[in-house]
């Protein structure tokens, strides 16, 4: 049992489920109220930032500069490559998948019949994509780490940071994507069910990230720098915009700073 237990793609898997019933529980408070202030959501949104870019730099790209080191002054290049492949990867997915942000009015990739609330949906699976991948990148990367030349591996601590630090920034952006739908017309019910399965990509991209991880072996600081840099890229595309096209850039840009801060703490208290 604790074998099978102790396996990554197991432990993925775990993680990606938890992360969807997080996302799931942050929409189910659309039960509580029809909706939610604008500046309370931008808050909501600019800490989910704050979590999701702690998590990148040191969750994965730290512990992916350490595994690199015996590169010596070169290290930096997995690190580099690692980023632009990550984002790439989330721009290419961005332009072919039909989505829609919550608020814009033109959809984005594919032109599609789409109704609007399918849309809104996408974005968010779409946005939960990177977030499963950085937490099966960061398991498989404990199991892998012992075959890098530098004897660096990823300790499991950074692995439950990684894990933690997503399902606290899930809460809020399951309720932003239910608040959007009922915002549309839509009952607290299936505002609530869509939520839930705006999260179902998030154990897909967990299982593929550990898959990678167990099959890349000596490119592990690639892997990490990759899953970073998706994650940066949603940040930087859609959360920080979204977080500050309502006029509450300030508040959204503390709360950016404060779920920074959270990690950081949450980072130490966990290693």
């Amino acid at each position: 049992m604790e074998a099978l237990f102790g396996h990554p793609i197991l432990q993925s898997l775990l993680a990606g489920i938890l992360s969807w019933i997080s996302v799931s529980l942050g929409a189910s408070a659309i039960f509580l109220r029809r909706e939610f202030s604008r500046l309370s959501m931008d808050c909501m949104l600019g800490a989910a930032g704050g979590m999701m870019l702690g998590a990148a730099f040191l969750g994965l790209l730290e512990p992916a500069a350490a595994m690199a080191s015996h590169m010596g002054r070169w290290n930096f290049v997995p690190i580099v490559c690692g980023l632009m492949a990550g984002a790439a990867f989330l721009m290419g997915l961005d332009h072919l998948l039909p989505h829609l942000h919550i608020r814009q009015k033109q959809q984005e990739g594919l032109s599609t019949s789409w109704r609007r609330s399918v849309l809104l949906v996408t974005a968010m699976a779409l946005h939960h994509i990177p977030e499963g991948l950085t937490m099966g990148v960061g398991y498989g990367a404990v199991a892998a780490g012992s075959t890098l030349p530098s004897g660096v591996s990823l300790e499991m601590s950074s692995a439950f940071m990684v894990t933690g630090t997503t399902l606290l920034q899930n809460l809020p952006e399951g309720l932003v994507v239910a608040t959007a739908l009922r915002a549309e017309g839509f009952s607290a019910k299936k505002s609530w069910l869509c939520g839930i399965f705006s999260g179902c990509t998030a154990p897909i991209g967990a299982i593929l990230g550990a898959v990678a991880s167990q099959v890349a072996g000596s490119l592990l600081p690639f892997a990490l720098a990759a899953a970073a840099g998706a994650m940066v890229y949603v940040v930087i595309e859609e959360v920080i915009p979204e977080a500050n096209a309502s006029g509450n850039g300030n508040a959204a840009t503390v709360a950016c700073i404060g779920g920074l801060c959270l990690v950081m703490s949450f980072s130490s208290l966990v290693g």
